[in-house]
């Protein structure tokens, strides 16, 4: 099992890429493969990019990350919104 944490960016395009990056390798500290940790990290740019087109550049953007039972959970947050991103590990390598 894996220790929650919390990382938070700016909205900027340059600096965002920094958080689906980390979710991609955090998948494979818990167990995952590199394709699980490209699926999700595609997941949360898409959810980042979202929050990000309403909130502009100037935003931060937090994404709280756990992991638990086979499966990655990354919480979205800005702007007074949020929304969860799920990813379940098809064979976990622990």
């Amino acid at each position: 099992m894996s220790v929650p944490f919390t990382l938070s960016v700016p909205a900027d395009p340059r600096y965002r890429v920094l958080a689906p990056e980390l979710a991609g390798k955090y998948v494979e500290l818990v167990g995952g493969t590199a394709a699980d940790g490209k699926t999700l990290a595609r997941a949360v740019s898409r959810a980042m990019s979202d929050f990000a087109r309403s909130a502009g550049a100037s935003a931060d953007l937090e994404l709280a990350f756990h992991a638990n039972g086979g499966e990655v959970e990354v919480t979205v947050r800005c702007g007074g919104r949020s929304t969860r991103v799920k990813h379940s590990l098809a064979a976990p390598q622990l």
